[in-house]
């Protein structure tokens, strides 16, 4: 993808069904949109938060459920444009990021949230990742990045790319021992070994955009993204291998269960679940063959599926 389209680069494989490709913040003064059928909400993001979880997606909607099951909307968003990603610190205390350099707080577990000054140049933010409740830093496209170590009230721009381009920032993750990593556009790729500090610019060996990762338990880092790709690292991303995902649509998100399997989805209804040696993925398409943007476990035969027609769930049984 052209480093000069602004199209959602993490979401691309997504946006079309959401209408969202370019879309800009429909303006702070509207509160988020009031949903009858909360589950049917378009969302693009979620995270467990305590043994709960925290979805966002267009429309400023986020959403809030304790066991995966039954989802209510939150009390309270300032804003109606597409939220695109979502960091707990703790319990209680999150953010939320979007379009126009939009950024929202929660300290009471995400039932009502604030709208904090928009950063400068409003950029169009992808991902955020906070450490704990001071220290945090938000990612997007052109290779915007910036950090705040008070919790959000004074921001500070960081590079993260060696060679001074402007990849879009598609999600920033962490690693083990400090470790932060960020997946990009065009097989982009940093790592930083101390909480942002400092970036290094990775190889990963591929050109085809990367749109997300993940740190597994045992310490081994994965890139996902066009064409079916996975990418694994075991020594903090030095050097990277492929596994086959058996399929070769792009893949928007990856996690591990906890039982120790790893499992993506993607475009197309794309849901692919392997064993923890990551030799292969065992792939399957719904019927629906809906486009997915991300996944949360629900205990060890579940997946609870997040794309345009709200939440789905996946049975894994079949693939144990």
């Amino acid at each position: 993808m052209s480093k000069k389209t602004i199209s959602l680069p993490r979401l691309s494989a997504i946006a079309a069904l959401f209408g969202l490709a370019g879309q800009v913040l429909h303006g702070a003064e509207l509160p988020a949109m009031r949903l009858a059928h909360v589950q049917q909400a378009p969302l693009v993001a979620v995270t467990k938060v305590g043994t709960g979880l925290v979805a966002v997606g267009d429309h400023g909607v986020v959403m809030l459920s304790t066991d995966g099951e039954q989802w209510h909307q939150a009390k309270s968003v300032p804003v109606d444009g597409l939220l695109t990603a979502l960091s707990f610190a703790d319990g209680q205390n999150g953010w939320a990021v979007g379009h126009g350099g939009t950024l929202l707080r929660t300290d009471d577990g995400g039932e009502t949230w604030a709208l904090q000054p928009p950063l400068v140049g409003k950029p169009v933010l992808l991902s955020v990742w906070f450490e704990n409740p001071r220290h945090g830093i938000v990612v997007g496209a052109y290779g915007y990045a910036s950090e705040t170590r008070d919790g959000g009230r004074s921001w500070k721009r960081l590079s993260v790319s060696s060679d001074g381009d402007d990849y879009h920032l598609n999600q920033i993750f962490a690693g083990r021992d400090g470790h932060l990593f960020i997946a990009g556009e065009g097989g982009s790729a940093y790592r930083s070994p101390d909480n942002g500090g400092t970036w290094e610019t990775l190889d990963t060996g591929v050109s085809g955009s990367l749109w997300s990762g993940v740190s597994l338990r045992d310490g081994r880092v994965l890139l996902v993204g066009m064409s079916g790709r996975v990418l694994v690292s075991e020594d903090q991303g030095d050097t990277w291998q492929t596994s086959d995902s058996g399929s070769q649509e792009a893949i928007t998100a990856v996690g591990q269960l906890s039982d120790g399997r790893v499992a993506l989805v993607g475009n197309g209804g794309l849901v692919a679940v392997a064993d923890q040696g990551l030799q292969h993925f065992q792939a399957q398409v719904r019927a629906d063959r809906q486009n997915l943007a991300a996944l949360a476990p629900l205990g060890e035969s579940q997946l609870a599926l997040f794309g345009p027609q709200g939440v789905l769930k996946q049975d894994l049984t079949d693939s144990q």
